[in-house]
């Protein structure tokens, strides 16, 4: 099932859409797991991307060339100097041993990535693999555009396209299943502000967008948000309830 505002969007917005047939014979496949993040038993009560996990993946990822340059005056990313990368986020192994995952990241450019959605895993068959979503950075620490909460790996009747209407992974043979518990699909940002600080995002095709608060230990949903339709005013900002998504100053 797909939401009538999956249109192309705008090419500006940061993560692109994955080449299409993915699971095509001959398709490309992203390599895991990704040898500099060690794999993560999944927590109890938490199945959506863990903080913990997340972290691990940027202390990986924004060590990347490129990952943190940013114009200090205009804030906006460099081009040929400010470079994206993405990964693609995995679950893995027997429904009682399962670990969280990713894949070695591909380089994009100053504003765009192109992750792939289909996975060799090293350790485990393509039976005990089920890709959640994708994780990037952004070098000048920007929110989530239009196009970021839009790209989802598996659709419930095509998973070489978009949106997944249910928090749910469908397919590859059925939902992965943890302890009772059905994981989530999720992706994630992480970046890094001039002044070295780090914020983690995780957002789902529900449309929450939720950043983990240090003071609270927790994460904190931001709002409810859908990418803007190719119209005019033209914006790569998702559109936002309550109102324009405002990350927490912490």
């Amino acid at each position: 099932m797909k939401l009538s505002w999956l249109v192309p969007l705008l090419s500006l917005a940061c993560a692109s859409s994955p080449s299409p047939n993915t699971t095509a014979p001959g398709a490309p496949l992203a390599q895991g797991p990704w040898a500099e993040v060690p794999a993560m038993e999944l927590p109890a009560g938490d199945s959506a991307i863990p903080i913990g996990f997340l972290r691990d993946v940027a202390d990986a990822l924004l060590k990347r060339p490129g990952a943190n340059v940013c114009d200090p005056a205009r804030k906006i990313p460099i081009k040929g100097l400010s470079t994206e990368y993405c990964a693609t986020v995995y679950v893995a192994g027997p429904p009682d041993s399962m670990s969280w995952r990713v894949t070695e990241p591909i380089q994009g450019d100053h504003e765009t990535c192109n992750p792939y959605f289909a996975v060799k895993d090293a350790d485990h068959p393509p039976a005990r693999v089920w890709v959640v979503g994708y994780i990037h950075n952004h070098p000048c620490a920007a929110a989530p555009s239009s196009q970021d909460l839009a790209l989802w790996p598996t659709d419930a009747f095509d998973p070489t396209v978009s949106m997944a209407v249910l928090r749910m992974i469908p397919g590859n043979p059925a939902p992965a299943v943890f302890k009772g518990e059905e994981i989530q699909m999720s992706s994630a940002l992480v970046a890094q502000r001039q002044d070295g600080t780090r914020f983690f995002l995780r957002y789902f095709p529900t449309g929450e967008v939720q950043q983990w608060s240090q003071s609270r230990s927790k994460w904190v949903t931001l709002g409810m948000c859908t990418p803007r339709r190719l119209s005019p005013p033209f914006s790569s900002a998702p559109q936002c309830r309550p109102g324009t998504l405002r990350l927490l100053n912490e």
